[in-house]
């Protein structure tokens, strides 16, 4: 709780909803409800490849984590209950549900900015006297609202910049509210990992950690000088971040993405092509699917293939006019990938990427299937890039 009497130059509330995939087919399926649910690539007893996407906080006991080897997740929750992801419950059921938390969302301001399909930011510097005394009481009626209308978990940070309510919303995880004003830094934030600040990766903890610096605290104990000196501009970045001086503005614009793509591990090394063409229509299917959902046309079409012995390649195409057709990006991806067909290495890996996005303002023009068509026929190549 925040005290009456602190001063806020902003108020910004990250929301993000708690183990957002696994919490879709809990609610779906209310039996699953404190059981470890994974969602992720199919284990197959240990052997799977793939990762974990999500789990719930049951399975998270056992060590499991976002991104966490499925094999590995497998050794270390085998009784678990695992579902392979878009599976017993469809990707559009997840953007349907997380569709209904952003228009929750936005009626609490009119500067809002989705983070991804289970998180979002809202300035509400203009309006969160109206709901109590304190940021509190607007984040709890926010948590509150997601809660018994849609049954979803969610955990909330609020702050006077996006960096540091992000780091909040993380704090008292699942279905927490943590409250930090720049005066609470030193309590609050100050004690934590530098992993926890957005941007800041293993191999850039690891150089941290090597030169000492190991919390968010030992960061804002450095001068400006001596940051630039060891960092360059990141460190100017991250002393700003810390300081809670990072003071980025919301987006208003929703869908405002600069790509979206999916990809898959096959569960054995494929050969097939019938069978790695099918996975690359299911996999145009999801993308088309969000990009309808969203609002959205793309100009570039990207494929990334990925062998045995991990030798990874991506060709891209870029069409004349922005689209949202799923024959025509389908007809891209299987024409990329013609160039692959020779190699006599099994297929490890198959995604595909739709970008330079941009707001559908008006229907897509009939010429633009044909426009590919003469250009695929024409002696013109595709823009290529490893």
């Amino acid at each position: 709780m925040v005290l009456k009497s602190l001063e806020w130059q902003h108020v910004i509330i990250h929301v993000d909803l708690d183990c957002f995939f696994a919490s879709v087919h809990i609610k779906h399926h209310p039996f699953l409800k404190g059981y470890p649910v994974i969602i992720g690539a199919d284990p197959s007893n240990g052997r799977g490849r793939g990762v974990v996407s999500t789990c719930s906080y049951e399975a998270r006991k056992f060590g499991l984590h976002s991104a966490m080897p499925i094999s590995q997740a497998h050794k270390l929750c085998p009784d678990g209950i695992y579902i392979c992801s878009g599976h017993q419950i469809g990707f559009s059921n997840y953007h349907e549900e997380s569709e209904k938390v952003m228009t929750i969302l936005e009626k609490y301001s009119n500067k809002f900015q989705p983070a991804g399909i289970d998180e979002a930011y809202l300035d509400v510097t203009k309006n969160w006297r109206n709901y109590g005394e304190t940021p509190y009481a607007i984040a709890k009626e926010i948590q509150t609202s997601i809660r018994e209308n849609l049954s979803l978990p969610v955990s909330i940070g609020v702050a006077e910049t996006k960096s540091i309510a992000k780091i909040a919303s993380d704090l008292e995880k699942p279905e927490g509210i943590s409250v930090v004003h720049n005066s609470e830094l030193n309590s609050k934030i100050y004690y934590l990992p530098v992993r926890k600040i957005i941007g800041v990766g293993k191999k850039s903890e690891e150089r941290m950690n090597k030169l000492g610096i190991k919390t968010i605290g030992d960061i804002n104990d450095i001068t400006e000088q001596k940051l630039y000196n060891l960092f360059g501009t990141y460190g100017l970045y991250l002393k700003k971040v810390v300081s809670g001086q990072n003071f980025k503005e919301v987006g208003i614009i929703r869908g405002e993405r600069k790509s979206i793509s999916s990809e898959r591990t096959f569960s054995m090394d494929q050969q097939d092509w019938k069978v790695i063409n099918i996975k690359v229509k299911e996999l145009i299917g999801k993308l088309v699917h969000q990009l309808h959902n969203y609002d959205l046309v793309t100009r570039t079409v990207s494929i990334k293939i990925r062998f045995q012995g991990f030798e990874t390649y991506t060709r891209s195409f870029s069409y004349q006019n922005h689209h949202a057709d799923e024959k025509v990006i389908l007809h891209t991806a299987l024409s990329l990938l013609q160039e692959f067909h020779s190699k006599t290495k099994k297929i490890r890996l198959i995604g595909v990427r739709v970008s330079s996005l941009k707001n559908n303002r008006r229907q897509m023009p009939l010429t633009i299937f044909f426009n590919y068509k003469g250009r695929e026929n024409s002696k013109e190549k595709y823009s290529l890039d490893i």
